[in-house]
C-alpha cells in the first residue's frame, strides 16, 4: 500500500506516533498544527517512502481532525481526506 489513513493514533509522551518500526518503510504525517496546539491530535497519515515526494503535498487544514493529501500523477490530481 501507498498511504495509510489512521485516526486515534497511540501518541508517545512527546506527543509523536509510535512508529519507530514503521519509519523505515512509511512518512509519518501530523495535522498542521500538531506541534503547537495543546489540542491532542486524532488523526495521521502514513505514505509510503517509495512514493516519489514530487507526487504528493499536505494541503494546509488548521484542524486536529482533518488532514489532506493532494496527490499528483499522469492520471491529474486526487485529494484524499482523512477526517475525525
Amino acid at each position: 500500500y501507498d498511504l495509510a489513513c489512521i485516526q486515534e493514533p497511540f501518541l508517545n509522551p512527546v506527543n509523536l506516533a509510535n512508529a519507530s518500526n514503521l519509519r523505515s518503510f512509511w512518512d509519518v504525517i501530523y495535522p498542521m498544527d500538531h506541534h503547537s496546539s495543546a489540542t491532542h491530535s486524532q488523526v495521521i497519515m502514513l505514505v509510503n517512502k517509495e512514493l516519489s515526494k514530487n507526487n504528493w503535498h499536505i494541503v494546509p487544514v488548521k484542524s486536529p481532525n482533518i488532514m489532506v493529501l493532494e496527490l499528483m500523477g499522469h492520471f491529474g490530481k486526487v485529494y484524499v481526506y482523512n477526517v475525525y
